[in-house]
């Protein structure tokens, strides 16, 4: 019987694995998560690098994952899922970061502001002003910088780590 094969498998993995890192849902990751367990239980399937390489995240990270599974009594899977992170929650919801994304790549003029470029006091100023969230000019910083290196890692021609 013949195999089936992909024109250009590469393209593929790399559109499949933009897909899961970007995807912001949790079960998606959970049944990733999953997915990697069965790769690595096959008695003759492929080790813990293999399927690393595959999925284009590190050893280590999927070794926490069978760790984790394996010091559950009874092996139960469900320790795969994500717990909820300690902290506060954002006071912007999705559309908001998604709008101030978009602000953050213009200059600070194109939006009515006197600065050419953006600093955490002016968009803390912005914010209050435009939206009514009270930000501190700390915390704009620590906006900004998160876009920034988003920005980097979207540039980046490497394959996207999955988490």
């Amino acid at each position: 019987m013949n195999k089936f094969g992909l024109k250009d498998p590469q393209k593929v993995r790399e559109q499949i694995l933009a897909y899961i890192a970007t995807e912001d849902n949790e079960e998606m990751q959970y049944l990733l998560r999953l997915n990697i367990m069965l790769l690595v239980s096959q008695p003759d399937g492929p080790n813990t690098q293999q399927v690393a390489d595959l999925y284009g995240m590190s050893r280590s990270t999927i070794g926490k994952w069978v760790t984790k599974v394996n010091n559950k009594k009874g092996s139960d899977i469900t320790v795969l899922r994500q717990i909820p992170k300690p902290g506060r929650n954002t006071r912007m919801d999705k559309d908001l970061i998604a709008t101030l994304k978009k602000v953050l790549a213009k200059s600070p003029k194109k939006v009515g502001e006197s600065l050419d470029k953006w600093t955490g006091k002016l968009l803390s100023d912005y914010l209050l002003k435009k939206y009514a969230i009270e930000l501190k000019p700390r915390m704009c910083q620590r906006w900004m910088r998160r876009f920034e290196l988003e920005k980097e890692m979207a540039e980046q021609p490497s394959i996207p780590k999955v988490l």
